[in-house]
């Protein structure tokens, strides 16, 4: 009787097992697998969503750096005419715009005479405003803008 007993005990765990991954492979164990992973990931989720929205505020963006203070102008050097024939016209632009935060003038010959006769000039002035260097141009004719504000 033994004998039998054993056989039937692991026929009916073989069976068990068969009948298990049949189950397995039954639509309706796929699906109930299915809504289980869709419903766990759905609730993992919310949950993240919901720790983030509890975390702690980003800190604030840091305040733009206070502007920094430039001084009034001063020119360095300025040079009206061509590449080829120009004169110093810095003591001139000097007196007209120097210790002011900005300053316009047109360019004319009266600068420093005409340099180059019939020929394209150009006035060229390198000027500081407290410690940051500039430059400023323009052809005869035009105005010229120094500005010391920014």
């Amino acid at each position: 009787m033994r004998p039998l007993a054993l056989f039937l005990a692991a026929a009916a765990t073989t069976w068990a097992a068969a009948a298990a991954a049949q189950d397995r492979d039954s639509y309706d164990f796929r699906e109930g697998y299915r809504r289980g992973y869709d419903d766990g990931f759905a609730s993992g989720y919310r949950k993240g969503l919901a720790e983030g929205a509890r975390a702690a505020p980003a800190a604030p963006a840091a305040p733009p750096p206070p502007p920094v203070p430039t001084g009034p102008i001063t020119v360095s050097t300025a040079y009206y005419g061509t590449s080829s024939k120009s004169c110093d016209a810095t003591r001139w632009v000097a007196r007209k715009v120097n210790g002011r935060r900005t300053a316009s003038f047109e360019v004319t010959n009266d600068m420093c005479g005409d340099p180059a006769k019939g020929d394209r000039k150009q006035l060229e002035i390198t000027y500081v405003c407290g410690s940051i260097a500039k430059t400023a141009s323009a052809y005869e004719h035009r105005t010229v803008y120094l500005d010391c504000t920014n």
